[in-house]
C-alpha cells in the first residue's frame, strides 16, 4: 500500500519538459488520486491487522473475506458518497448558474470546494469510507454532468490549478 502510490508533481514536471498536453497532466493527477485512495484503503486494513497482532489493544483481525469485505466498502461507499455528492453539487451549480451577475462565479468555486471538502469529511469521518476516493467521484461527476453551468471556466481552472500547486508544493 506504501509504494503504490505515484507521485504527481514529479510526473507533471517531466511531462512539461518533454512538451506533452496539459491534460495528459490532469488525466494523471486523477489517476494518482485514484492510486493514493486505494493506498489509503489498504494501508487501513494492513494496520489493523498489524495493530491486532502486537497484542496492545489497538486494531482489528480480518479473515481473508473480512478484509476484501472492508476494502470495497471503504472503496465502493467512498465512490457512492462521491457521486452523490457530485450529483449534488451538480444542483447547486444549476442554482447558481447566472452568467451576468459576476458575484455567482465566485460564489460557484467556493461551492466546488466547500463540496469537495464535505464529501470528504462525510466519506472519511461520518461513514468510515474513503475520503480520497470520495472527492476524486465528485470531482469527476460534477464534470461530467455540471461542465456546462461553470460561469466562468477560466476563473474554476485557474483555482483548482492553483490549489493543486500548494497542496502538492
Amino acid at each position: 500500500s506504501i509504494l503504490s502510490a505515484t507521485d504527481p508533481a514529479a510526473v507533471a514536471a517531466l511531462l512539461k519538459e518533454v512538451g506533452a498536453p496539459p491534460r495528459l497532466k490532469m488525466h494523471i493527477s486523477g489517476e494518482s488520486m485514484l492510486n493514493d485512495g486505494s493506498a489509503v484503503v489498504f494501508y487501513t486494513v494492513f494496520s489493523n491487522i498489524f495493530l491486532s497482532e502486537l497484542g496492545i489493544g489497538l486494531g482489528e483481525t480480518y479473515s481473508v473475506g473480512e478484509g476484501f469485505a472492508l476494502f470495497f466498502r471503504m472503496s465502493l461507499g467512498g465512490a457512492a458518497v462521491g457521486i452523490a455528492f457530485g450529483f449534488g453539487l451538480v444542483a447547486l451549480l444549476f442554482h447558481l448558474n447566472r452568467r451576468l451577475d459576476l458575484e455567482e462565479n465566485v460564489v460557484q468555486v467556493a461551492t466546488t470546494a466547500t463540496v469537495a471538502y464535505l464529501s470528504f469529511y462525510t466519506a472519511e469521518i461520518v461513514l468510515g469510507m474513503s475520503g480520497v476516493i470520495s472527492v476524486v467521484l465528485t470531482g469527476i461527476t460534477a464534470s461530467t454532468f455540471g461542465e456546462g453551468m461553470i460561469n466562468s471556466r477560466n476563473l474554476m481552472e485557474s483555482f483548482w490549478h492553483l490549489l493543486e500547486h500548494l497542496l502538492n508544493t
